[in-house]
C-alpha cells in the first residue's frame, strides 16, 4: 500500500539530509516522499534534488514562500495516496514509523488522523526528553471535545486521511502557526475520529530556529484565537479574523488579560528551559524553571524536570 509523505522545507539545509535519510531507511518501502521547498534562500532545494536523483520515490517541488499552511495544502493536493504522513525537515523518523502507523490505522478503520508519542532531540541528535500524549483512547479525546477544550498532539508525527482533510477545507491559510490544532478541532466537529498511537515513532528536534521556541509567544496568542473561533463556531456565531480578535481581546477586563499574560509567560519560560537544556546551558535551566513555577503554580519542578531528563534512544 502506497503512503504519501509530505515534507515542507524552508531554509532547512542544516538537518534536511538527516530527515530524508530517516524516510529512505523505513522498513515500509512503498511510499512517495514529496519535498516542498517553500522559497528557501539556502541550499534546501539542491539537497532535496540530490536525493531525488538517487531515489525515484523522492519528488521535489519548489515555489515562492507562501507559508507552511499553504505548502501543506499543496502537498495534500499532490499526494497520490489516501494516507498522508506529515514530516518536518528537521526531525527524524524511527525506522518502523510508516509500518507501525499503517498497522495502527488499519486496526482502527474509524480514524481520520493518528499521531504518536515522540522523543525530543537536540541539534546533535541526543535524546533530551519525551512527549507522551494521553489521547490514546476515544474517551480521552471526547472528554476534551465535550468540555470545549482544544485537542492537540504532535503534528510531524501524524498520519492523515487525505479525503477527510480536504472535506473540511484543509489547513487554514490565516494561521502562521498552530495550523494543525485548528485542523484537528475542525475535523472533530465534522465527526471524524482522532487518536494518538502510544508508541515512540518520531524524534522531534529542538534547536535555535525551531518554531516551537522562537515563536512561543505567537503560538500561545494564536491558540487563544483558535479557541475563540472554535467556541464561536460551536455556538453558531461567525469566527473572528486575527485583527478582530486582537480588538476583541482589548475589550476584556484588565484582570482577565493580565491573568492570560501571566499564564502565557509561564509557558514561554517553560519552553525556554527546555531549549536551554537542549543547548546544554544548564546554568540557565533552574532559574528559568523556577520563574515558570512562580508564575504558574500548577507547574511543579519535578513535573518539568521529568520532561527534560536525558534518556537513551
Amino acid at each position: 500500500m502506497l503512503i504519501s509523505i509530505v515534507m515542507p522545507a524552508y531554509n532547512a539545509e542544516r538537518f534536511l539530509a538527516e530527515a530524508i535519510k530517516s524516510v529512505l531507511a523505513q522498513t515500509w518501502i512503498d511510499f512517495e516522499l514529496i519535498i516542498l521547498d517553500d522559497g528557501s534562500e539556502d541550499h534546501t532545494r539542491e539537497i532535496a534534488l540530490r536525493y531525488a536523483q538517487l531515489d525515484s520515490r523522492v519528488r521535489v517541488k519548489s515555489h515562492a514562500n507562501i507559508g507552511v499552511a499553504a505548502t501543506l495544502n499543496q502537498g495534500m493536493a499532490l499526494a497520490a495516496s489516501e494516507w498522508v504522513v506529515v514530516m518536518h525537515a528537521d526531525d527524524v523518523m524511527m525506522p518502523n514509523r510508516l509500518e507501525c502507523q499503517l498497522a495502527f490505522v488499519t486496526a482502527h478503520p474509524e480514524l481520520a488522523v493518528a499521531s504518536s508519542w515522540i522523543k525530543h532531540i537536540d541539534s546533535e541528535g541526543r535524546v533530551i526528553g519525551k512527549g507522551e500524549s494521553p489521547l490514546v483512547t476515544h474517551e480521552a479525546v471526547r472528554k476534551l471535545f465535550v468540555a470545549n477544550e482544544l485537542v492537540g498532539f504532535s503534528h510531524p508525527a501524524a498520519i492523515l486521511r487525505k479525503s477527510a482533510v480536504l472535506a473540511v477545507g484543509g489547513y487554514s491559510r490565516q494561521l502562521r502557526v498552530n495550523e494543525d490544532i485548528d485542523l484537528w478541532n475542525r475535523m472533530l466537529e465534522h465527526g471524524y475520529k482522532i487518536l494518538v498511537q502510544p508508541e515512540y515513532l518520531l524524534k522531534y528536534r529542538i534547536h535555535g530556529s525551531s518554531a516551537s521556541i522562537a515563536k512561543a509567544r505567537l503560538i500561545l496568542q494564536q491558540l487563544r484565537w483558535i479557541k475563540e473561533c472554535m467556541l464561536r463556531r460551536r455556538s453558531g456565531q461567525a469566527e473572528l479574523s486575527w485583527e478582530d480578535y486582537l480588538r476583541f481581546r482589548r475589550t476584556l477586563p484588565w484582570r482577565v488579560r493580565a491573568n492570560a499574560t501571566r499564564k502565557d509567560l509561564a509557558k514561554v519560560l517553560y519552553k525556554a528551559a527546555t531549549y536551554h537544556f537542549a543547548q546544554r546551558r544548564y546554568y540557565l535551566v533552574a532559574p528559568t524553571v523556577i520563574a515558570a513555577v512562580i508564575l504558574q503554580p500548577g507547574y511543579t519542578i519535578p513535573q518539568i524536570a521529568a520532561k527534560m531528563v536525558l534518556r537513551r534512544s
